[in-house]
């Protein structure tokens, strides 16, 4: 159509006459793939850019730069911040300069008539290659405005809200005069629907000069943006004709053809008291309107408006101190669990509150089990992370208040859901009273918590397990066991909230009551991802640092980070962890790539001792894959370990509870002063030098022949209650309590060091070779394990060039057996199969192994009897041959003696990795000795596959995180523009 026949109007058509169906005119069809093309639920931002802008010179007017930026861009930038959904832009005058200036992330339609109309278009972005098809929202505006995104969000969520969502949402403005000049008229019946926008110039043509006088003084214009879906603008747009002044396809005329078929048409309206009100109401049709536009930008101080500020801010605070890799990493998290959410129903509200909780796992380089309550060791450790945008080696967690007085717990790993995915919130079992003070008190509380939500879930009790064996009925499998999920998110989920509940005090007492009190409580709904590797890697611990980190943000608690800590450590008790802070300590409050010694005594506030090199240039360490911890380790511990509670070996999870309280027992029977611990007493001489002066050497002599070598726990208790008295004392002086209180507290703390675990059956090898059964506690093994392993631990932290001897005199504490590496075959004979291995497979072909070996059960005893600790000649106990604590296993032994025999005990040594018993464990390489790839290739061919192991991946790798975090977001749907921002960082 020519000018003369625009302005004589001599051809009046419909646009479907002129835009025929299917007449593509897409620039870069392949921009829609990066995105995922058009989704019906995801809107579709179209720009309509493609007029020319007369008094702009050559260059078109909707990349005129504002704010360093060109003009439509800040609209796109907007959309993204809320959508991660395609950009279509309608382009025409010099297309190729828009395009390129707008960017490549964006759609691009060629105008066949850059000067037909805002509905020629519209109706030509249509034609897009599947935008019908899909039906997706699409929002419109004017390549020459800026529409800030709480305006996209709002007139979205008005689009949305009620039983169905509207046919079209659009945005008006009550202008002040004689700004409403120019403008599209909103015309509106006596119920205020719209009806019609009548255009000014269609105005000025109205005979009747009454009437025509009252349109001019409607205050109510339209301000271009709107809403519909494409098949909505499909049907009113395609008979829309050029009958009009202007001889163009007006995109508001079909507001009456909605209007007159009763569709449903929703407003959303600026006024001048609002901070987007002048930004929105900017004509830009004169160079000088750049300027005022310019200054409108400026004196908001950032064009970002509050949710965009506070956006910025949350991603600034995400991404502080972290590698990038890792922050894209939780971009793509939190872009899962959005869909998720969306996916199932899960009920997240778009106008509320959200908290978002992330934690990575951590890696422990040495100090295997000294962070044991009253012996508070160190551990040299690092937090660990992503190290890639597809990785998921951190837990990321949305949390929102719910009002259905239910816990809905939704994981994406379909592995760690359950039949049902919610509990109620008023289990009186989750809501612990003035008598759960302090960590015993809890360990009873929380463990009986979580049995209870286990049990609730369709788990069965060990009590139901051993009464279905006396009866001769089948077991069901261990993942069914509730002695074996006590680390189910479930449980980890509900020990987070229960233990925020002992907070009783003070400002955070009250808040903590106010949300998360009985009778304030209505709920929470949690959907939550995340892939640390499990076993040794503080997964479960992670998922409580999680989910207290945005329950603490959500309410705005402010717990600090040391007491989020103790928190933490304390929820975990209730999960079957008998151990001290460290992990959790590492996790809120490590620095990406450092290594630090760090304390394990909460009254030290979890300082860091030193930050030491890993002298990573030569050694390396691997992490290959054993057998699952809590429910198939037994079958490859030679023994050591039994399936179910029962009389005979303890459980793993009964030696873990055993350990866990040896050193407490200890403090008891020595009567160790409650202001002071036992590392705390050999603290100085270790970080000095890594070595034991004379005097800590007898003095910690002293102490282990104060313990039984071997005691029943009948026994043990009744020498423990000896000293109740004087704890009491103890309590009083140091806690400053009252008797009562002491009393009481004494009373539970004795209790709970015999919960959860009974006397275990262990065998050993006696120096004279034979072997023995022994009934009770080996209490002096497990506590001079503890001694040896600081020991060891510093002196390779000070001599690292003896790093493999070290690394392996540290793993004697966690041997089950003792087996001979020169009696096994050659590395080549491991390699292959071997005539005596035929018709065994599985743990069966490793007690083939261990027999093949000369294994015999581990001496824990060894160089611990009294005269072995004589006071005048106190033994190197980084050299002790004997301890133990209990939480090695055969298949691990023997993979050790296989490593050796094929690569020397000098250049590979092994290690449990963190809590031990199985999972992944550590092997260390002397690169000058030893290739990495060798050894793994040799761990894949002798290891894995003789024993039919397959794990997934086969070896770990791990890489540095930043700590863990909780923020709030005011709004849910404030959560697309966050993950936008999070990306845009990293890029950066």
């Amino acid at each position: 159509m020519t000018d003369g026949e625009r302005s004589g109007r001599a051809l009046i058509r419909r646009l479907r006459d002129i835009v025929k169906p299917g007449a593509d005119r897409t620039l870069n069809p392949d921009s829609l793939r990066g995105l995922g093309g058009f989704r019906s639920g995801a809107p579709v931002l179209v720009i309509l850019a493609a007029g020319k802008g007369t008094r702009f010179g050559q260059a078109p007017k909707c990349i005129q730069p504002v704010h360093g930026t060109p003009l439509a861009r800040h609209s796109i930038d907007a959309f993204r911040r809320l959508h991660r959904s395609p950009v279509i832009c309608v382009v025409g005058y010099r297309h190729e300069e828009v395009c390129s200036a707008l960017g490549g992330d964006n759609t691009y339609v060629l105008s066949s008539d850059p000067a037909g109309g805002t509905a020629l278009a519209a109706f030509e972005a249509l034609m897009t290659p599947g935008l019908l098809e899909a039906n997706p929202p699409l929002v419109i505006t004017m390549g020459d405005r800026i529409v800030p995104s709480p305006v996209l969000r709002r007139l979205w969520e008005t689009h949305q809200t009620g039983r169905r969502e509207a046919d079209l949402t659009f945005l008006t403005a009550q202008y002040e005069p004689p700004k409403n000049r120019g403008k599209g008229r909103v015309l509106r019946d006596e119920y205020g629907r719209v009806i019609r926008i009548i255009e000014e110039r269609d105005i000025a043509a109205e005979p009747d000069e009454v009437r025509r006088q009252a349109l001019l003084e409607l205050t109510e214009g339209n301000c271009p943006l709107y809403v519909a879906r494409a098949a909505t603008l499909l049907r009113y747009l395609q008979d829309l004709t050029n009958a009009n002044a202007q001889g163009q396809y007006y995109l508001t005329d079909m507001i009456e053809a909605i209007s007159r078929e009763r569709g449903e048409i929703r407003t959303i309206t600026t006024t001048v008291t609002d901070p987007e009100y002048d930004l929105l109401c900017s004509d830009v049709t004169r160079p000088e309107d750049l300027t005022l536009l310019e200054a409108i930008v400026a004196s908001s101080g950032r064009l970002p408006f509050p949710g965009e500020q506070e956006v910025e801010e949350v991603a600034g605070t995400i991404r502080a101190d972290r590698p990038a890799e890792q922050t894209e990493s939780i971009a793509r998290q939190l872009e899962e669990l959005l869909t998720l959410a969306h996916e199932e129903r899960l009920g997240f509200k778009p106008d509320r509150p959200v908290g978002i909780g992330i934690s990575g796992g951590r890696l422990r380089i040495a100090f295997m089990h000294p962070d044991m309550v009253r012996f508070f060791g160190p551990a040299w450790q690092m937090p660990i992370g992503a190290g890639a945008a597809a990785g998921g080696e951190q837990i990321a967690l949305l949390v929102q208040r719910a009002e259905n007085r239910q816990i809905c717990l939704f994981p994406a790993n379909r592995e760690y859901r359950e039949d049902v995915n919610a509990i109620s919130s008023d289990n009186s079992a989750m809501y612990p009273d003035e008598s759960i003070s302090d960590l015993h008190a809890y360990e009873a509380f929380g463990t009986h918590m979580s049995e209870t939500l286990l049990l609730s879930l369709g788990y069965f009790s060990d009590e139901e397990l051993e009464r279905r064996r006396k009866r001769g009925l089948p077991l069901p499998p261990p993942s069914c066991w509730v002695s074996s999920n006590m680390r189910r998110p479930f449980a980890l989920v509900g020990n987070a909230i229960a233990s925020l509940r002992t907070l009783r005090r003070g400002n955070l007492g009250a808040k903590v009551r106010e949300h998360l009190g009985r009778d304030r409580f209505t709920g929470l709904r949690l959907v939550c991802t995340g892939n640390i590797p499990q076993g040794g890697f503080s997964s479960s611990s992670a998922v409580t640092v999680a989910t207290k980190n945005a329950i603490n943000a959500l309410y705005e608690i402010g717990i600090p980070p040391d007491m989020l800590v103790h928190l933490a450590c304390q929820a975990e008790y209730g999960t079957g962890v008998r151990a001290g802070s460290l992990d959790q300590a590492t996790e809120q409050k490590g620095r990406a790539g450092q290594g630090t010694l760090i304390s394990s005594n909460p009254r030290d506030n979890y300082r860091i001792i030193g930050t030491y090199p890993v002298p990573s240039e030569r050694f390396a360490i691997i992490f290959p894959y054993s057998v699952e911890r809590d429910r198939s380790a037994w079958r490859w511990s030679w023994g050591a370990y039994a399936e179910i509670v029962g009389p005979g070996p303890p459980t793993t999870g009964e030696a873990r509870k055993m350990t866990g309280k040896a050193a407490e027992l200890a403090a008891l029977l020595t009567r160790l002063p409650l202001d002071t611990d036992f590392f705390r007493k050999i603290e100085d001489d270790l970080v000095d030098d890594g070595l034991l002066s004379d005097e800590s050497r007898r003095w910690i002599c002293s102490v282990l022949r104060e313990l039984p070598l071997l005691a029943r726990q009948e026994e043990l208790r009744e020498k423990v209650t000896t000293h109740r008295d004087w704890y009491v004392e103890q309590l009083i002086e140091v806690e400053h309590i009252d008797r009562k209180a002491a009393r009481r507290k004494a009373d539970a703390t004795l209790a709970a060091l015999f919960a959860g675990w009974r006397d275990p059956v262990l065998r050993r090898a006696t120096a004279a070779g034979t072997i023995v059964e022994e009934t009770g506690v080996p209490l002096r093994a497990m506590v001079a394990y503890l001694f040896g392993e600081v020991a060891k631990c510093f002196f390779l932290i000070h001599h690292p060039d003896q790093w493999i001897e070290y690394v392996t005199r540290s793993q004697r504490g966690d041997r089950c057996v003792d087996i001979v590496p020169d009696r096994l075959p050659s590395r080549q004979e491991m390699e292959g199969p071997l005539a005596w291995e035929h018709g065994a497979a599985g743990a069966e072909l490793m007690d083939r192994w261990l027999e093949y070996g000369g294994a015999a059960p581990f001496d824990y005893n060894q160089e611990l009897d009294d005269a072995s600790l004589a006071l005048d000649s106190p033994p190197e106990f980084r050299r002790l041959e004997g301890s133990n604590f209990f939480r090695g296993l055969a298949l691990i032994d023997l993979a050790e003696a296989m490593l050796h025999r094929a690569f020397g005990s000098d250049a590979v040594a092994v290690r449990v990795n963190a809590a031990g018993q199985g999972d992944y464990f550590q092997v260390h390489i002397d690169t000058q000795k030893a290739p990495p790839s060798e050894v793994k290739r040799f761990l894949g061919a002798a290891f894995y596959r003789r024993f039919g192991l397959s794990p997934e991946p086969p070896f770990v790798e791990l890489h540095p995180g930043g700590g863990a975090l909780g923020v709030r977001l005011s709004r849910y749907d404030l959560l697309p523009p966050l993950i936008q921002q999070l990306r845009v960082s990293a890029a950066q």
